[in-house]
């Protein structure tokens, strides 16, 4: 960051200096030019150095409408080279503060003095034009400089972005003279280490789901050969191996989805088919009141496999945790596809809502067997939404139980 700002810094000092001075420069080479009124007033004064004397003094002021007087040497300052050509009988100009212009002759050894002259701004339209010009000047360095930043900045976005979505961490290329090269060596490296610990997070969740397989179908021999009077708590333990085998289950099915992102098979699916369908099979035997609100032929570009997965765990978890009825709405909600399922449950306070959908997480911290659950079904959700560059939240529902939305982006309608 410090390259930045020095290389910023001593962009700005050195083209706004440049600048100054190169318009300082163009504006005294155009002053130094002698405008029309300039000639045509040592025209005038040349013309009057020929003929004006004593005698004629105020015939010619009168007939030039011009004041013509005699004035002393003594009375005006003038430099070297303006006497010299007052001595060599050339007229000399000059202006006062109110920009007004006199023409001195010395004719007879007599100091003459015509004008004032009103100075006319002939050139009124350069000045503001050098300004504009190098303000331009000053803009296009900035642009020059500015232009290399943004570039490896969308290149920093776009590889963000990427890799957010599950894309494989592939280092940027760096230019060792970007002033961001620092930045992107950090990303870099910070991108190949949670690629490498996503990597091994996921070997040891499918290792140790895997090697967890071999005792458990051990237990459940062992179990198998003993007798149920002589060992009373049988049934618990069974209970308990068949909790561990279904949490062996659970990690194994997120471990394939988190591998899967980039396997997405993307179509159009018809999501009120789908819908309907799902709702059909994990309610035929609920004695809970289903209310379902889903428009007709809703269709959405997605992996109809994973939306299935993704509304089965919203409506699992709202039959799970609700008293007596659950509401499904399904619809089509500017150009966003929008699930919502709603609870007539306890619901969810608004500090813990981001926290449900975290991988092993859970509000029931009894983990009692009734409820069930691992804290990984509204994580797969969460992974879902982001795959296909949706959002899932939680918000009170109409019963003031929990209302879980699930929101995705490109849907159309048959």
């Amino acid at each position: 960051m410090a390259r930045l700002f020095i290389s910023l810094y001593l962009l700005l000092i050195v083209s706004i200096g440049a600048i100054n001075w190169l318009s300082e420069k163009l504006w005294q080479h155009y002053n130094q030019q002698p405008s029309a009124q300039i000639i045509a007033i040592e025209q005038v004064a040349n013309s009057l150095a020929l003929t004006l004397n004593a005698n004629n003094l105020t015939a010619l002021s009168e007939r030039l409408s011009l004041p013509i007087v005699e004035v002393a040497a003594n009375d005006i300052a003038l430099l070297p080279w303006q006497q010299q050509d007052l001595n060599n009988l050339q007229p000399v100009l000059t202006s006062d503060e109110h920009e007004n212009i006199y023409a001195y002759i010395l004719r007879n050894q007599q100091l003459y003095r015509v004008g004032p002259f009103k100075h006319s701004h002939d050139a009124s339209l350069i000045k503001p034009l050098i300004f504009l010009v190098s303000y331009l000047c000053l803009a296009l360095f900035i642009a020059l400089w500015i232009y290399p930043l943004w570039r490896d900045l969308k290149r920093l976005e776009r590889s963000s972005i990427a890799f957010s979505q599950g894309a494989k961490s592939t280092p940027m290329h760096v230019n060792n003279g970007s002033v961001i090269a620092p930045i992107l060596h950090t990303f870099n490296s910070m991108t190949a280490q949670i690629s490498r610990l996503i990597s091994d997070q996921k070997q040891l969740t499918n290792a140790v789901s895997h090697e967890i397989r071999t005792p458990l179908s051990r237990l459940k021999f062992a179990f198998a050969m003993l007798d149920e009077k002589a060992v009373p708590q049988l049934d618990s333990m069974r209970q308990d191996v068949a909790e561990l085998e279904q949490l062996v289950d659970e990690m194994l099915n997120y471990g394939r989805l988190e591998s899967q992102s980039d396997k997405l098979r993307m179509e159009d699916v018809n999501i009120s088919d789908l819908a309907n369908h799902l709702i059909d099979k994990l309610t035929r035997h609920s004695e809970l009141s289903v209310i379902r609100d889903i428009d007709d032929n809703l269709v959405c570009h997605c992996d109809g496999h994973l939306i299935e997965r993704a509304l089965q765990n919203y409506i699992t978890n709202a039959l799970r945790y609700a008293k007596s009825s659950v509401a499904i709405r399904i619809t089509n909600d500017n150009e966003n596809l929008v699930f919502d399922v709603e609870d007539d449950g306890e619901g969810i306070a608004k500090d813990q809502r981001e926290l449900v959908f975290d991988a092993f997480t859970r509000l029931d911290k009894s983990r009692n067997k009734e409820n069930g659950g691992f804290g990984l079904g509204l994580a797969i959700v969460k992974r879902i939404a982001q795959w296909h560059q949706g959002q899932c939240y939680v918000t009170d529902s109409q019963w003031r139980g929990a209302k879980f939305s699930l929101k995705l982006p490109n849907i159309s309608s048959r």
